[in-house]
C-alpha cells in the first residue's frame, strides 16, 4: 500500500510540471506621433486579453504615414504563467529596429518593460511608456525614403529553463535571437540633398570627449544617443558643444542628421 501511494503522488508531481507554462494574453507598442498622445498598437493575442489596446490599431502593416515627429515611448506585455515564481521586472523586452526599406536590417535595441501594470492571480501586464526614443533621428538616408520599424517583444519563461519566447508573427513559440523577424510598421521620411548655408558651413569635429558643431548662423542642435535617446536640444548660434562619453552618437542640425564617433 506504501508503495502505490508513492507511486501516485510522483506521477503527480511530474504531471504538474508536465502541464505548468505560460502563454501571451496580449501585447503593444507604445508611439507618439506629430507631436499627439500616447498610443498603442496591437501586436497580436490568443483571442483573449485584459487590456483597452486589443481595441486600438494593428501595429503590423501600419503605414505611419509622413510624420513630423515620431516618438517610441515603449509597450506593452500582457501574459500568463502557472509557474513560480512567475514574471519578475526583468522578464519583458521590448526590440526594435529602424531602417530602410531596401535595406538589410540592422541590429536590435531593446527597452526593458519593467513597469508592474497589473498582477491579477497568475495574470501579469508589464509596460513602459517614458524610453521617449527619437525614431526619426534614426532615419538619416538622404531624399525621400520609406523606412520600416520593426518590433518584438520576449519573455523569459521559467518552466523552459529560462530560455526566450517572443511575441512574433505565426509563431509565439520562439526562441528570441538577432535573426528573429518582428512586427513591421512603415513610414516615410524626406532630407534634402541640397547644402543651405548651415550645412555647407558646417565642421564637426571631436576633442576630449567632447563633440563640437561649427557652423554659419544660428540652428536648432539636438543629439542622440545611436539609439534614439535625446541627450541634448538647444538653439546654437555659431557653435554646438556637448562633453559625451566614448560612443556612437546622432547629431541632428536644422533636420540633418551626422553620425559622430567619440574615441
Amino acid at each position: 500500500m506504501k508503495k502505490i501511494i508513492t507511486t501516485l503522488v510522483v506521477v503527480l508531481f511530474a504531471t504538474g510540471f508536465t502541464f505548468a507554462g505560460g502563454g501571451w494574453a496580449g501585447c503593444a507598442v507604445s508611439l507618439t506621433k506629430d507631436g499627439g498622445g500616447i498610443y498603442s498598437y496591437s501586436l497580436g493575442n490568443e483571442n483573449w486579453a485584459d487590456g483597452i489596446w486589443v481595441l486600438s490599431d494593428l501595429f503590423d502593416g501600419y503605414n505611419l504615414g509622413t510624420p513630423t515627429s515620431l516618438v517610441l515611448n515603449g509597450g506593452i506585455a500582457n501574459a500568463w504563467t502557472d509557474d513560480f515564481p512567475g514574471y519578475t521586472v526583468t522578464s519583458f523586452i521590448l526590440y526594435y529596429r529602424v531602417y530602410k526599406s531596401t535595406a538589410t536590417p540592422g541590429s536590435w535595441s531593446q527597452i526593458a518593460l519593467d513597469n508592474v501594470n497589473l498582477k491579477n492571480g497568475n495574470n501579469y501586464v508589464f509596460d513602459k511608456t517614458t524610453s521617449n526614443i527619437n525614431l526619426l533621428a534614426l532615419a538619416t538616408a538622404p531624399g525621400t525614403n520609406t523606412y520600416v520599424l520593426e518590433v518584438a517583444i520576449s519573455k523569459r519563461q521559467y518552466f523552459t529553463g529560462g530560455s526566450w519566447n517572443c511575441m512574433i508573427p505565426g509563431d509565439q513559440s520562439v526562441a528570441y535571437s538577432s535573426a528573429v523577424a518582428g512586427y513591421k510598421a512603415t513610414f516615410t521620411k524626406s532630407i534634402g540633398t541640397g547644402l543651405n548655408k548651415i550645412e555647407s558651413s558646417l565642421r564637426i569635429s571631436t576633442e576630449s570627449g567632447k563633440i563640437i558643431a561649427n557652423f554659419d548662423g544660428k540652428a536648432q542642435v539636438q543629439l542622440f544617443t545611436s539609439t534614439g535617446q535625446l541627450i541634448s536640444s538647444a538653439t546654437a548660434e555659431n557653435e554646438f558643444n556637448k562633453t559625451v562619453k566614448s560612443g556612437v552618437y546622432l547629431l541632428r542640425i536644422d533636420g540633418q542628421s551626422h553620425k559622430v564617433l567619440v574615441q
